[in-house]
């Protein structure tokens, strides 16, 4: 009997990290289960696949207690997460690490908020490597414990539709083979990762040019869960505007030596993001993640660049698990590099007096604490700002990569779908990155794909399972 034939106490779309625990915890809990995943190779590319492998929440370990991990998601959303799903991922993301480690998930522990990064660790030098590290290894580890438990795993199987009208059993409708398959499940799972590679989706949400954009992800998630969701009469989350994602060398967009890191963070916090006319685009103490966001929303955004000088270059620059210095010229990516600032803008090709002017009123709010006077202003209780005053002085264009969108599908504490009115659709849950309510808001708040994407997983099998 094929699986197209039987009935299943619960499908899941999506093999990536929320859907392999979601499926995993489930048949442990004794549930027949069927797993969807669209890639068709043995090892299909997924961002947790790929994934640098750290938990945390809000560069913070997850370990930490509960009262804790909830400040830190209230902090970083300035109060946008949902109430109960923040708890729900402040209370359980000691259990996740636990459970992930009881399935044999090996980790590692390294200073601050890395006290469990995926082993073997990934983040080896520039560009993407991830055959045999850690993403690779947790998800082969889940699925082989999944089928022990007498799970079946379906490869090369898009889901595309959902019919929910039949009492006996959710109807999956998936294309595989070129082919219209259709499997049954009594609950479903969606767990495909959302929409940061769909052209369509990002346009109508985050940027009016796609195409500027660089997917720093796997390519495959495109919508399909979100789509099926609303289909059913899901709702959606604000935050579907926002993304984690970083500033990356503009080379990334044609090499691939360039992403998924060297990441650019630290040379974005201590320095000025500019626009293809020299004028600083927004507040560069609000974090990375939110710059490159900001310089998303562009009209051009390939027109941004980063300033800086060297005490930053030869300080913070060469301060990560992968600096920029030395690995982005290194991987080919450009760095302007002048004597003074004026020459530095002659490089770029912008306007010498207003990069010099711009400098300068940086240098004097920083030396006479009147940051905050600035326009756009710039906080420093987050991400000390650095002068720019020691040649010789620096310039990176860049390019915006994302990695997973911060809004998604409403789901509540149970991760279970809700309707408009914030009700429950029976036998329809939700888990990752597919989903929203966490993340995003007007701060930008990021906490932490893995960590969100498992304790969600965990908590759709055992809603489910009660049930």
């Amino acid at each position: 009997m094929s699986a197209a034939d039987k009935s299943y106490d619960v499908v899941v779309i999506g093999g990536g990290i929320a859907g392999m625990v979601a499926a995993g915890r489930a048949a442990q809990l004794g549930k027949s289960v069927l797993l969807l995943e669209r890639g068709a190779e043995e090892k299909y590319p997924c961002n947790s696949r790929w994934t640098g492998g750290t938990f945390h929440i809000h560069y913070t370990d997850p370990l930490s207690s509960s009262d804790k991990l909830l400040h830190e998601i209230e902090t970083a959303t300035d109060g946008f997460a949902r109430k109960d799903l923040a708890q729900a991922v402040a209370q359980d993301s000691t259990r996740l690490i636990q459970w992930l480690k009881a399935e044999g998930i090996k980790m590692i522990s390294l200073s601050g908020h890395q006290s469990c990064i995926l082993a073997p660790p990934s983040r080896t030098g520039p560009g993407l490597d991830w055959e045999g590290r850690g993403g690779d290894v947790m998800l082969r580890t889940l699925e082989a414990n999944l089928l022990k438990r007498g799970g079946t795993v379906v490869r090369g199987a898009r889901a595309t539709g959902l019919d929910l009208s039949k009492a006996e059993a959710v109807v999956i409708e998936t294309q595989r083979g070129g082919k219209t398959e259709c499997f049954r499940g009594a609950n479903v799972v969606i767990a495909d990762g959302g929409y940061p590679a769909d052209p369509e989706l990002i346009r109508a949400h985050i940027s009016p040019h796609p195409e500027k954009i660089l997917r720093r992800n796997a390519g495959t998630g495109t919508g399909d869960g979100l789509r099926m969701a609303v289909a059913a009469g899901a709702a959606l989350t604000g935050g579907l505007d926002c993304f984690y994602g970083h500033l990356l060398s503009r080379d990334a967009m044609h090499n691939n030596r360039l992403w998924p890191r060297p990441y650019l963070d630290n040379l974005v916090i201590s320095g000025i993001v500019i626009d293809g006319a020299g004028r600083r685009l927004a507040d560069e103490g609000n974090g990375a993640v939110y710059m490159a966001n900001i310089v998303a929303r562009m009209n051009d955004p390939l027109s941004a660049s980063i300033v800086f000088d060297h005490a930053t270059w030869s300080g913070p620059g060469a301060n990560s698990i992968i600096p920029s210095n030395p690995h982005l010229p290194n991987a080919g990516g450009t760095l302007h590099v002048a004597r003074t600032i004026a020459e530095l803008a002659v490089k770029m090709g912008l306007p010498p007096q207003e990069l010099e002017q711009l400098v300068a009123s940086y240098n004097q709010a920083l030396d006479t604490g009147t940051l905050a006077s600035l326009n756009p202003p710039r906080r420093t209780d987050r991400h000390k700002a650095l002068p720019i005053k020691t040649a010789p002085f620096y310039g990176v264009p860049v390019c915006t990569g994302i990695t997973h969108i911060m809004g998604g599908i409403t789901i509540n504490a149970d991760s279970a779908v809700l309707d408009k009115n914030d009700q429950p659709i029976a036998r329809l849950y939700a888990a990752g990155t597919a989903t929203g309510g966490l993340e995003g808001g007007p701060a930008i708040g990021y906490l932490g794909g893995l960590t969100k994407s498992g304790v969600t997983g965990l908590r759709a099998a055992e809603a489910l399972a009660r049930r």
